[in-house]
Order: C-alpha cells, then sequence, then structure tokens
C-alpha cells in the first residue's frame, strides 16, 4: 500500500467529518481511518516518508504514567506547520510499529498490555514527519540471577537491591534482615512463598511488600484483593509489589534435591520495572 493510497483515506476522514464536529470527535474518526487502513501495511510507520520535520524529545512521563496507563510526551511543533502527531508502539526493536493514538497536542496514552517502545510522527494535512522520532520505553532492567542453598528445613529470605539490579538473601529469623519476600515449607511440606512482612512473630524485620502468581504481564492493582495473596506456592513467575512503589516480575526454581542432605538450590530471576508505580513487564 503506498502513501498516496494512506494519505488519500486520511483526506477523506478529514473533509467528511470538518463540519459539525469537536477535535476529539475528528480525532476519533481520523484514528479509525488510519488504523484501518494501516492493519495491513506492514512496518507503515517507517514507510511513511513526508516532508515535515523529525518529533523530537519523545520521553515516557514518568510522573504522568501509572499501572499500565503510559502517558508519552515530546516536544511540541509550531501549530501553524502541524494538525497533530501519530503516536505508535511496538514490543520488541525487530517488530512493526503499531498505531495506538492520533493527538492533536504533545502528549498521547496508551493503556498498555506489556512494556513497550514509543515514537511519534507529525502530520499536517497529507504531510507527515520525513521520519519517526527517536524513540522512549518503558522497558525493564534484569535482576541479576541468584543461586541459594535451601535446606527444606530453614526459610531463606529475598531483599530486591534496585540500585544493583540483584537479589540479596539472607535470614528472614533476623530482625537485621529486611526481606521482600521469604521462601519457606509450608505445613502442608510444600514450598511457598510469602510476603516480606508474612508472620512477622517468626521473620520480624519483614518489608510490607504484596506478592501475586503471574497472569499476564501486566502485575495487578495495588487495591486487587483477589489477586494479591498472603502467600504463593512456589516454583514459576510471580508479582512482586515492594514497599516503595516500584514492581517486579521473578521467577523462581530450584536444582533436583539432594536425599541424602536434604538441601538443594533456590534459583531466582526477573525484572524490575524502573518507573515507580508503573506495572508493565516482558517476556522472560
Amino acid at each position: 500500500m503506498t502513501q498516496e493510497h494512506i494519505v488519500r483515506i486520511v483526506s477523506i476522514a478529514f473533509i467528511d467529518n470538518l463540519k459539525g464536529y469537536g477535535m476529539k470527535r475528528l480525532t476519533a474518526v481520523i484514528l479509525l481511518a488510519v488504523i484501518t487502513v494501516f492493519s495491513g501495511c506492514g512496518d507503515s510507520a517507517t514507510e511513511i516518508q513526508g516532508t515535515l520535520p523529525v518529533v523530537t524529545g519523545i520521553a515516557v512521563d514518568t510522573i504522568g504514567s501509572t499501572g499500565d496507563t503510559i502517558v508519552v510526551t515530546w516536544t511540541a511543533m509550531d501549530t501553524t506547520l502541524v494538525d497533530g502527531y501519530f503516536l505508535w508502539t511496538r514490543t520488541y526493536l525487530e517488530n512493526p510499529w503499531s498505531l495506538v493514538a492520533v493527538c492533536d497536542n504533545n502528549a498521547g496514552t496508551h493503556i498498555a498490555v506489556n512494556a513497550a517502545f514509543y515514537t511519534v510522527m507529525a502530520f499536517n494535512g497529507d504531510d507527515t514527519s520525513s521520519d519517526i522520532g527517536l524513540c522512549a520505553n518503558t522497558k525493564t532492567e534484569s535482576i541479576s540471577e541468584i543461586r541459594e542453598r535451601f535446606t527444606l528445613k530453614a526459610p531463606v529470605g529475598f531483599r530486591i537491591d534496585l540500585e544493583g539490579d540483584s537479589l540479596i538473601a539472607g535470614d528472614p529469623r533476623s530482625a537485621d534482615f529486611a526481606q521482600h519476600f521469604t521462601v519457606a515449607i509450608a505445613w502442608t511440606g510444600e514450598r511457598y512463598l510469602f510476603p516480606g512482612s508474612a508472620y512477622p512473630e517468626l521473620w520480624p524485620g519483614g518489608a510490607r511488600t504484596m506478592i501475586s502468581p503471574m497472569g499476564g504481564l501486566v502485575a495487578p492493582s495495588p487495591n486487587d484483593t483477589i489477586n494479591w495473596k498472603d502467600s504463593i506456592s512456589y516454583g514459576g513467575n510471580f508479582f512482586l509489589a515492594l514497599d516503595d512503589g516500584f514492581y517486579c516480575m521473578l521467577k523462581g526454581s530450584h536444582t533436583f534435591p539432594d536425599t541424602a542432605t536434604m538441601t538443594d538450590t533456590l534459583v531466582l530471576r526477573g525484572q524490575v520495572q524502573p518507573i515507580m508505580g508503573v506495572r508493565v513487564f516482558t517476556e522472560q
């Protein structure tokens, strides 16, 4: 599909809907028309090349973004030069761009299903930016893997070091070790994960955290009383809400137990979302 075909349909949306509608209605009509046209065009964001300047200053608004609602801002252009902006997103650098919003000012909002990259193009009638702007992203930081001996009797506490993007192991029975979660054997004989402040009479130094089994790539909202649990089975992916507003997605496994010594090794790794309050992650 050529740029001429795309511009023709978008222009029709402008002409047919310009009278009698506000900007919000017009924006919605344009968005619908553009998405319909772009649906079979591959990486359409890079296929469209006009003569307008490239949009600069693209950034994720770390104050306005929260949960799965991502706010992207950029440097506004002269309103006499542009009618608005296209906001695009993609999950990985090798993916094609997808249009998620048409904006009449220098900010756009996207309800995300995972961490992603964002870019912007300006448009003016049938003209667009000559290229996409330098992208911003909500990508996560990797937490380095940790391996810790587990005796099947003594619990092991873990704390997230946000500065070092790492896990620190320690004894949750010590009041000096402020664990974010604990791996312990429950009364059923199974391994369980417990939030940091669970059982303060046994593990006195824990932080007030929340833990949830993983479902999708967006952690539950803070007030979700169904998915945040008092404890969950150890093994596989899980979400962790820290007491300072940051979120992690971790994966726990263990080596094959040594039946003679009744010990094995816990293996944990994962991601931390570096934007406070944002709860979106990528596959791991």
